[in-house]
């Protein structure tokens, strides 16, 4: 009788560490699927840095993306891209861009000893990346396209809301356009302004 009372003891001993096992088991799956949930409805809520992302290009020494702590004027921008001539910057041409505002290309060029320069919106592959919110109400259908999470389909829907419905007022309207669904929605936010 000792042995089959020892045995049943131990099928009980197991039994509470089969179910301890699957308790702390449902835990940890219930732990990473909240987490998983809760990372996926922060996407819209990615705090954006306070830093100014300018592109220059053309005769400088060190083309390329320009990071800056608030909105630089041209003279700060041209002295940051080591401009050989950049001590020739007239007055004239500063006062014409006393600021550069966040996601310019900056082309300068130069000229009988004068400097041009050219601003245009930042390409969007280079907004993408930098997390610079592009204007869904002025966005190209190839701008849109390129935004994580919308596709060419999306994109012309949103394009002919627009056309039918008029500009977006707040960015949330966005989710009124037919196929935006809640989490397509969360991830494109980041992305995207008015």
């Amino acid at each position: 009788m000792k042995p089959l009372a020892w045995v049943m003891k131990t099928r009980q001993n197991s039994n509470q560490h089969i179910g301890l096992f699957i308790f702390i088991l449902i835990l940890i799956l219930g732990w990473a699927i909240n987490s998983q949930f809760s990372t996926q409805g922060d996407l819209g809520s990615i705090e954006k840095d306070d830093n100014i992302f300018i592109l220059v290009t053309g005769v400088v020494k060190n083309p390329g993306v320009y990071v800056f702590d608030r909105e630089p004027s041209l003279k700060e921008l041209i002295a940051k891209a080591d401009y050989l001539k950049a001590k020739l910057i007239d007055t004239e041409l500063c006062n014409t861009y006393p600021y550069i505002a966040q996601g310019t290309s900056v082309q300068i060029s130069s000229k009988d000893g004068r400097i041009h320069i050219v601003t245009e919106p930042m390409p969007t592959a280079y907004k993408i990346t930098l997390k610079i919110p592009i204007s869904i109400n002025t966005a190209s259908m190839e701008e849109l396209d390129t935004i994580p999470g919308i596709g060419p389909t999306l994109a012309e829907k949103i394009i002919n809301y627009i056309s039918l419905y008029g500009p977006f007022k707040q960015v949330e309207e966005l989710k009124d356009v037919p196929g935006m669904g809640k989490l397509r929605y969360l991830k494109i936010k980041p992305y995207i302004s008015i």
